[in-house]
């Protein structure tokens, strides 16, 4: 959720609100709505997105009738309640029973809807944006909200498709940077010849081919966020800029005498022992010191069992199924609990896809799966080797002038 959401502001009609009060409220990005409260469900159609539902202590007779009051509603909303001036130990105990915020008539400002906006923000972007259901998933969100929240650089440790670059995305949105752009960049992708001038970009001439100025991801991601993913595959020359870029603040284009002043936040991931990388001399100590200010572990999805059959559902309304239509047989379900997920949120999501397509109006059935499965694991094993023999392949034939050679005789 990096785009902000336009929240519909449910307005219990019983608090009066003037001209005024709704032009402020447009101008933040809330839609405010006076509705009647006793028929919140015959409206349940026409609210399309996220919620703030604004009601004032006074339509109840007590705060367990508005506790069980918000139980009943049939969508879900964000509680927002206004109290009176006497009412202060009543708005202190609605806080503590879960409402996103209290409002104290007489004294809501600009600034106290702001604050509405941003911990609606926040409670919407857990809700949203990804799965959170196991123990150990819960602890790992509360733990990137908090680093999200602060300004340290953070690495990411964990087995490929475990979630790492979603992880840093919910970071970056946590964050006070979270109005600045978020530039995701795979390491492992970058050609070595090139890699010093896409992360830092290049001056006009630099080298052959250089017939512009070019802005590399640092300075994309100026204000924002960088997340270096498969950070341990850079090339010692181009790790050895990093850690200036890192320690100083400032990177130096290639070809550029002058260097250029940052505001980057980094954020980092690896599936590799990097102490290991450190002791073959393959990665640099004080980069990893750098980078690891605060460590992150993400446990593989075999870790996190109860996240599984909540991530196939939300992968299951994320490709089509939003009417409900697919059901998955008992036996199937316990197939997607027992297998041992060897790539991990990645190939359940690209199962659930497949059987989306395949399965668009019946019951995923136990041999469904366990089809499916046999055949992303094929897919898979023969990739691999041809992948590596492809890049391997490229790259010589990119250094070698291959490319453009060919591309010549193919025109004439």
């Amino acid at each position: 959720m990096s785009e902000q959401q336009n929240l519909t502001l449910l307005w219990d009609d019983t608090i009066s609100i003037d001209e005024p009060s709704l032009s402020l409220l447009r101008s933040i990005g809330l839609s405010p709505l006076p509705v009647n409260i006793h028929t919140l469900d015959r409206i349940e159609n026409e609210i399309t997105g996220p919620a703030i539902l604004h009601l004032s202590a006074e339509s109840f007779a007590s705060l367990d009738a508005t506790i069980a009051f918000l139980g009943k509603l049939s969508f879900e909303v964000l509680s927002v309640l206004r109290v009176q001036p006497h009412q202060i130990e009543l708005g202190m105990e609605a806080a503590r029973c879960g409402f996103e915020d209290v409002i104290v008539e007489g004294i809501d400002s600009r600034k106290t809807w702001e604050r509405v906006i941003e911990k609606a923000a926040t409670t919407l972007l857990k809700q949203d944006s990804y799965v959170f259901v196991d123990e150990t998933s819960q602890h790992l969100l509360a733990l990137v909200e908090r680093v999200g929240a602060s300004e340290v650089n953070a690495l990411m440790h964990g087995p490929t498709g475990s979630g790492k670059e979603v992880l840093a995305r919910l970071a970056h949105d946590f964050s006070p940077r979270r109005g600045g752009p978020f530039i995701p960049v795979n390491c492992a992708a970058l050609p070595e010849t090139l890699a010093e001038s896409l992360l830092f970009g290049h001056s006009k001439g630099a080298f052959t081919g250089a017939t512009k100025n070019a802005v590399g991801f640092f300075e994309q991601a100026e204000t924002g966020t960088l997340f270096l993913d498969e950070v341990g595959e850079l090339p010692l020359p181009v790790q050895a800029k990093l850690l200036r870029a890192l320690q100083e603040k400032e990177i130096t284009p290639v070809g550029s005498p002058e260097p250029r002043s940052i505001n980057t936040r980094i954020l980092a991931a690896t599936n590799r022992d990097l102490r290991q990388a450190i002791r073959i001399g393959s990665f640099r100590e004080d980069l990893y010191f750098r980078l690891s200010t605060f460590r992150i572990n993400v446990p593989p999805l075999r870790e996190r069992t109860d996240d599984i059959l909540p991530l196939a559902n939300f992968f299951l309304m994320k490709y089509g199924d939003k009417s409900g239509e697919i059901s998955v047989s008992p036996e199937a379900l316990g197939k997607l609990l027992n297998y041992g997920w060897p790539g991990n949120v990645r190939e359940l999501e690209n199962l659930v896809l497949r059987l989306a397509v395949l399965c668009p109006d019946e019951t995923v059935t136990l041999r469904d799966v366990e089809r499916e499965l046999r055949a992303g694991a094929s897919e898979q094993k023969g990739s691999s080797a041809g992948f590596e023999k492809d890049i391997e392949t490229l790259l010589h034939r990119y250094v070698m002038g291959d490319l453009i050679a060919s591309g010549e005789k193919e025109e004439s």
